[in-house]
């Protein structure tokens, strides 16, 4: 049997001008692009590679690049590849083919070849000073990646190229002072050529702004001038502003760090105590698929997670306003990744910042921030955009669900057995001239004591360690710390014996962790929010002793209790007995409070009723039975699929969500296709055909990691276009699992050769099957859609009697196949397969 996966063709005339070699270039792209648009990209390859095949042209090269385009668009990343390499060796000087191919492989994980792809534009072009944009371009893109990589230096090279090339690039201004500031290259705005020290502190982002000045007028104004510049104010409501009826308060967090990252190590316990018979939580999310434990559970604590990657920021907005969501939280503000734009349009009427951002962030539509009387003292007040929302105890949650590794011992990190050991676990974009210093001179007051650092890029280290021998301390007692996993950084923080913190950027997640593993931090408050953060956690833990005011007091303070051991273990042992009664970290007192909080500002109609919304669908907090029994097929699927995905869908039904969801009570299981059972353990149903979903349907899909095919992959009307799709839309390592029929097996040959192949309802073969696949048409298609085959199970059912396998053998002969494989290949009544993304 032959399949046509790709039944749409080129236009015959167009197609047999490239046959002839006489199709102008101009209606060669105008003819592909038209089949693009219309939904045909294969066919636009097909006619991209008859023109190649038969036409000699100067300008091949640009039909090369757009056929890796076209492979590019289908998820066909090998053959772009090769496409692209094409184009670069007909025109080693056709500089957007480089760029391109560098961007394929940075977006296949390949880091290394996409910086050489694009280094290679600066010294194999040789006429790139007349392609001034392009080289900026070029220099701009090496410089991300590098970031990316934590080659600091380099990256600050290129940007500072950049910036002579083109002054005028305010966002590469600002992220050129980031870096500098990451480095430890003080003072940090420093004269460059072309760049002015005002123009630099103009261009200042609100982020790097908080670790600089401690001045609550620099920071509102670095937020203005971002909000000016970026946003729209101008942009009409989305949300019904009087509120929703419905009884629930709905709410919804917009992030990108709901992953392995400080804030759900922060908010992870929250999603799970959320008051479901009060609140309805949403996921409005752009985060990575890490594939961490941490990043599984803040998914499945939530009723409904949305993914929001692909959209316009009005798109999201509009999706978000479609769930009639009554206080959306961003949980972002003004860092990296943010997506500010979204609130702009107030998708939901009441909106609030919280953790993300310690700062002022000046975006249209953001009512109020979630604060504390500490944090946010009524005179700072005045220098904030939000209205505060203030806690009663402190403004941060903690998670009280954090694993602590096995006990580490000094002597493994390099660390004196019996000195005194100051630590600062801050990012070293947080340390300021001023602070090292005062840093500096504590450690020359205490003799034997070491400060321990994290400091990730090279030259920050060697920055600090210059900065320490012109202050004559021995760099020997500045001890650099790596980046290590959540569990094991609890675990070295008992080594500790005071935790020094930063001003005016102070701790947040890292002073936290170091309160919960018991560890004293000292804290020097200053006059912004970012500068009150750990001194609102220290009130919070019954430590307010530890909060100084003034870097003298600071330093007075760290040498007195490193002087006075019996004061330290007193207060090491008042934060111990005291953790889980505190309310720093009374995370389930914290809900209520917050909640509570929260139900103050939300809006309902007036005069109008309010509704009973149904429960969330299958709660995520209740675990499912495993049915009795399973099929052979259900129980190897099972088998076959990876534990700890949090995200699985099945196509044509939800016969594996009871099974699966019991072994993983916390993953999101949707089901598609058809109506939903009359018992249905999935998360999430979608009816109707699956070959028809819409755009919008598949931005919800994009985030799952697994899908189902129980013998289904052979009932879609085009397999590889949809397989396709799942390659091109998925937002991580996309796996699937199949049951698919063989259409070699002996009985399905035996009814061929009689003429008896009749289409039945559960029979041989079945009545909704469209296409026939063997096992190396199996891995063909899979191949060809983007996916690598690595497991295949054969499922057997009856044996054939020996005459119908000599007869299997005997036309394996006449085919001038191999009998023996073709014997081996016609048992099989199906085969189970898991294909990862090539």
């Amino acid at each position: 049997m032959s399949v046509n996966a790709n039944p749409t063709s080129p236009p015959p005339a167009l197609l047999d001008q490239a046959e002839r070699g006489v199709l102008p270039l101009v209606e060669l792209f105008n003819g592909a692009q038209a089949l693009i648009d219309g939904g045909a990209p294969q066919s636009a390859v097909r006619l991209y590679e008859q023109w190649l095949a038969h036409t000699h042209s100067p300008l091949a090269y640009a039909v090369w690049f757009n056929l890796a385009l076209c492979h590019s668009g289908t998820g066909n990343d090998t053959r772009a590849e090769g496409d692209y390499l094409k184009a670069i060796a007909l025109n080693p000087g056709y500089i957007e083919a480089r760029l391109h191919l560098g961007a394929l492989y940075e977006r296949q994980g390949r880091a290394d070849d996409a910086l050489a792809t694009w280094q290679a534009i600066l010294t194999d072009v040789s006429d790139l000073p007349a392609h001034p944009a392009l080289h900026v371009q070029t220099l701009n893109h090496i410089a991300r990646l590098l970031e990316q990589c934590n080659r600091l230096s380099e990256a600050a090279a290129m940007l500072t190229q950049s910036l002579q090339l083109r002054a005028d690039q305010p966002a590469v201004t600002a992220h050129w002072v980031h870096l500098r500031q990451k480095l430890c290259r003080w003072p940090v705005w420093q004269a460059l050529a072309g760049v002015t020290l005002e123009q630099q502190r103009q261009h200042t982002s609100a982020l790097t702004m908080l670790g600089i000045l401690d001045d609550p007028a620099a920071q509102l104004a670095a937020a203005r001038h971002f909000a000016a510049t970026k946003l729209r104010a101008d942009l009409p409501p989305l949300c019904e502003p009087a509120g929703y009826p419905h009884r629930r308060i709905r709410i919804g967090y917009l992030s990108s760090d709901l992953c392995s990252h400080a804030v759900s190590m922060l908010t992870a316990e929250l999603y799970e105590l959320h008051d479901r018979s009060r609140m309805e939580v949403y996921a409005f999310s752009w985060s990575r698929e890490d594939e961490s434990p941490l990043r599984a559970r803040v998914v499945g604590a939530m009723d409904h997670y949305v993914r929001i990657d692909r959209m316009s920021d009005e798109e999201a907005a509009r999706a978000i306003r479609a769930h009639d969501i009554d206080i959306l939280v961003d949980l972002h503000g003004l860092t990296a990744g943010a997506r500010p734009g979204i609130l702009c349009w107030r998708p939901a009427p009441v909106q609030v910042a919280w953790l993300g951002f310690p700062g002022p962030t000046a975006i249209p539509g953001v009512d109020y921030v979630i604060a504390d009387a500490f944090v946010l003292p009524p005179e700072l007040e005045a220098h904030f955009t939000e209205r505060p929302l203030r806690m009663p105890h402190t403004f941060q949650i903690s998670d009280r669900q954090r694993v602590v590794g096995p006990p580490l011992e000094r002597a493994a990190h390099g660390l004196p057995a019996h000195g005194f050991v100051f630590c600062s676990f801050n990012s070293a974009s947080k340390i300021t001239p001023a602070m090292f210093s005062a840093w500096l001179r504590i450690l020359r007051r205490v003799p034997g004591s070491v400060l321990w650092l994290l400091a990730d890029a090279p030259e920050a280290r060697a920055n600090l360690m210059g900065a320490a021998t012109e202050a004559d301390i021995d760099t020997a007692r500045l001890v650099f710390a790596d980046r290590i996993s959540p569990g094991e950084h609890l675990a070295r923080l008992p080594l500790v014996d005071l935790f020094l913190d930063t001003a005016p950027f102070n701790a947040g997640t890292t002073a936290s962790d170091a309160l919960w593993a018991g560890l004293p931090l000292l804290t020097c408050a200053g006059r912004t929010f970012s500068a009150r953060m750990a001194g609102s956690l220290l009130h919070a833990a019954g430590l307010p002793e530890l909060v100084t005011h003034t870097l003298a007091d600071y330093e007075e303070m760290a040498v007195a209790l490193a002087e006075d051991r019996a004061r330290l273990s007193a207060l090491r042992q008042r934060l111990v007995e005291n953790r889980d009664r505190s309310a720093l970290f009374d995370t389930p007192r914290f809900v209520r409070d917050y909640e509570d909080l929260l139900a103050s500002v939300v809006r309902r109609p007036a005069g109008v009723p309010l509704r009973d919304e149904a429960d969330p669908l299958r709660t995520h907090a209740v675990p499912h039975p495993a049915p009795d029994q399973l099929s052979a097929q259900q129980e190897g699927m099972l088998a076959l699929m990876r534990r700890g995905m949090h995200s699985v869908v099945e196509v044509g039904g939800a016969t594996l969500a009871q099974a699966w969801r019991a072994r993983e009570p916390h993953s999101h299981f949707v089901g598609i296709g058809g109506a939903a059972p009359a018992q249905d353990w999935s998360t999430r149903f979608v009816g109707g055909d699956v070959e028809t979903l819409d755009d919008a349907a598949w931005r919800q899909l994009a985030p799952a990691q697994c899908w189902l095919f129980p013998e289904t992959l052979e009932r879609l009307r085009d397999p590889w276009a949809f397989l396709q799709r799942i390659r091109r839309e998925a937002l991580g390592n996309v796996e699937l699992v199949a049951c698919v029929s063989n259409g070699q097996n002996w009985l399905m040959q035996s009814l061929l050769a009689s003429g008896n192949l009749l289409y039945q309802e559960g029979g041989v073969p079945e009545r909704r099957s469209l296409h026939l696949f063997t096992r190396a048409s199996i891995e063909a298609l899979l191949r060809d859609c983007g996916f690598r085959l690595v497991d295949i199970v054969a499922l057997h059912a009856h044996q054939p009697d020996a005459a119908v396998l000599a007869a299997v053998r005997q036309l394996a002969l006449v085919a001038g196949a191999d009998p023996v494989l073709a014997e081996r290949d016609a048992l099989p009544a199906q085969y189970l397969v898991r294909a990862v993304a090539a």
